[in-house]
């Protein structure tokens, strides 16, 4: 098997010492009081792989957050950030579903598809955090608490207009692959 994050020969999806060069991230609280929990920082092989998960469908890196991560979030009914219709189209992905999915499975706890994504947007991703954030529209609402689940936090304003329609209230926890250090904080 290759290394997904050095692409030499390995016993597995990742090498020892690209395992090593994973560091877990700080938890960080966003606008409104919203506690995120990331499995790792968004530098490095944890970088790559998140891309890797984006835009080639390596779900492999999907497992290894929720192996991370899924002692420290809740269980709670998980609902998934939905990627624009565009990008699932074009990249045969959702990443934050695929991230939703087993960490419901690991939990016991459904996965709810709650929010419906714009049809497109401009990307945010890679720096150009200057254009607005989707605007998601709510398929139902929420019957009581949940996990809001997302790949990479970086200035928290997607998650933040995920939470506005779903109600700042409902959001207990919002569980991210990634998370950059640029994500606004009230600590």
């Amino acid at each position: 098997m290759i290394c997904q994050g050095c692409h030499l020969v390995a016993g597995s999806f990742l090498c020892e010492r690209c395992r090593r060069d994973l560091r877990p991230a700080p938890e960080r609280i966003l606008q409104g009081g919203i506690r995120v929990v990331a499995a790792f920082e968004h530098v490095g092989v944890a970088r790559d792989l998140v891309l890797g998960l984006k835009y080639r469908g390596l779900t492999y890196f999907a497992d290894l957050v929720v192996e991370t991560i899924a002692r420290r979030a809740l269980a709670l009914p998980v609902v998934p950030v939905p990627r624009t219709w565009s990008r699932q189209v074009r990249y045969g992905i959702d990443p934050a579903r695929e991230i939703a999915i087993r960490l419901a499975r690991a939990h016991g706890s459904p996965m709810l598809d709650l929010l419906s994504p714009p049809f497109h947007t401009s990307r945010r991703a890679g720096g150009d955090h200057h254009r607005p954030p989707p605007r998601f529209g709510m398929r139902r609402p929420p019957e009581g608490r949940i996990v809001l689940v997302d790949d990479v936090v970086t200035t928290g304003a997607t998650i933040v207009s995920a939470a506005s329609v779903l109600g700042p209230g409902r959001i207990a926890l919002v569980i991210a692959a990634n998370l950059a250090d640029t994500v606004s904080s009230q600590r």
